[in-house]
């Protein structure tokens, strides 16, 4: 398996899309640093209510920037990882050696996730400093525990994403994996869209149908669930307050644990799924 993983390393690292990808964040984060020079000099005469939420919705445009970027890495890193490989002929030779087919599927899964998580990491890592450091005490209290506990959760987007597109990808081709992962990635935040301005409608058989819709998207992909889960670890203050500026409109509490414990289960349950879609594939 060792051997896989550090193909698929190497692999990824030769991609065009990898080093495009990373010199437009570096793109991204020199605009997002210049326009947070401006914002926040505007900022030193407002009151210190009307800072925090502002600095708060700077901090939340940012990660929700971040998290589109991150999702479409992850997602076309993965939908090719197996398809790829099988419609090149590669594993002709490869299989001919004693290499089980679930070892290729943990391999590439972990292979990929060698490159984004580091990546997510660095990315994450600057748009928090970023804002402290041009915020110069303006910004939301962020303190380093809340920081921590919402980076661990951000980590849990890609690897959601890559394990659907590695079991999409051990038994179609990559071009309809890619489509499909795409489309449920829009249909999950549209979903969660309708799901949050629920609360704000009053007409009760409305408001339950934009709820419900929300749900079901919600446990078809998950991501959207992720992203909300780790804008509210980062802006919750240790009293339980959360400071991020959907919680003022909405009144928006986090998603539960249990919540957390089922996309737990459902990357398993795609890591195990693509094992036995690959393990009966005809190459």
């Amino acid at each position: 398996m060792s051997t896989i993983i550090r193909l698929t390393f190497i692999e990824i690292r030769k991609k065009k899309i990898l080093y495009l990808t990373l010199a437009l964040t570096v793109a991204f984060l020199i605009l997002y640093g210049t326009a947070l020079n401006y914002a926040y000099d505007s900022l030193e005469i407002q009151e210190a209510f009307m800072r925090t939420t502002i600095s708060s919705q700077l901090i939340t445009m940012g990660i929700y920037a971040m998290i589109f970027i991150i999702s479409f890495l992850s997602i076309f890193s993965s939908v090719g990882a197996i398809s790829s490989e099988i419609e090149n002929g590669t594993y002709d030779a490869i299989l001919a050696k004693p290499i089980k087919r679930y070892e290729i599927v943990f391999g590439k899964f972990i292979g990929v996730l060698l490159v984004l998580i580091p990546y997510i990491t660095f990315f994450y890592s600057s748009i928090i400093g970023l804002n402290i450091f041009f915020g110069k005490g303006m910004i939301v209290n962020l303190a380093f525990k809340s920081i921590l506990k919402s980076l661990l959760t951000l980590y849990l987007l890609p690897i959601l994403l890559t394990s659907i597109g590695i079991f999409f990808s051990s038994f179609m081709s990559t071009m309809a994996s890619g489509v499909i992962l795409v489309i449920m990635y829009f249909c999950a935040m549209i979903g969660g869209f309708l799901e949050q301005i629920s609360i704000a409608i009053t007409i009760e058989s409305t408001k339950q149908a934009l709820n419900n819709i929300g749900i079901i998207t919600s446990l078809i992909m998950p991501s959207d669930v992720i992203y909300r889960k780790t804008s509210s670890l980062l802006f919750t203050t240790s009293s339980g307050l959360n400071l991020s500026i959907s919680s003022f409109i909405s009144s928006n509490t986090q998603p539960s644990s249990a919540m957390m414990i089922y996309i737990i289960v459902y990357i398993l349950s795609m890591i195990i799924l693509a094992v036995r879609k690959f393990q009966r594939r005809d190459l």
